[in-house]
């Protein structure tokens, strides 16, 4: 599935692999916002005894970790994306320079 970025068209397996990996983390960012969701509803609604409420707690701080991992990850994921357009418009350069060059009648 070709995406689009900065007005230029990534195709091929990049753009896959990319739409994947963004996929992937949305459906994930969505099971840590449950996770959370229910960490606070445990901690404010639920009386815990014993070990309880330090498992809520423990809960709660995992998601978030992890939440901010998802975060780096798309911070990652938006990098490779520049890169991989900075390569496909070089790509592009290369290709059409020889091109050029026939039409005008250099050789």
């Amino acid at each position: 599935m070709p995406m689009m970025m900065s007005n230029e068209l990534i195709t091929g397996e990049d753009g896959t692999a990319i739409m994947g990996i963004r996929r992937r983390l949305h459906d994930l960012s969505n099971v840590l916002t449950g996770l959370l969701i229910t960490a606070g509803l445990l901690k404010n609604f639920v009386p815990l005894t014993g070990n309880g409420g330090r498992y809520a707690d423990d809960l709660e701080a995992s998601a978030e970790r992890a939440a901010v991992l998802v975060n780096e990850v798309r911070e990652d994921v938006h990098r490779l994306q520049a890169l991989l357009q900075e390569r496909s418009e070089s790509t592009i350069v290369c290709d059409v320079r020889p091109s050029l060059g026939q039409e005008s009648g250099e050789n």
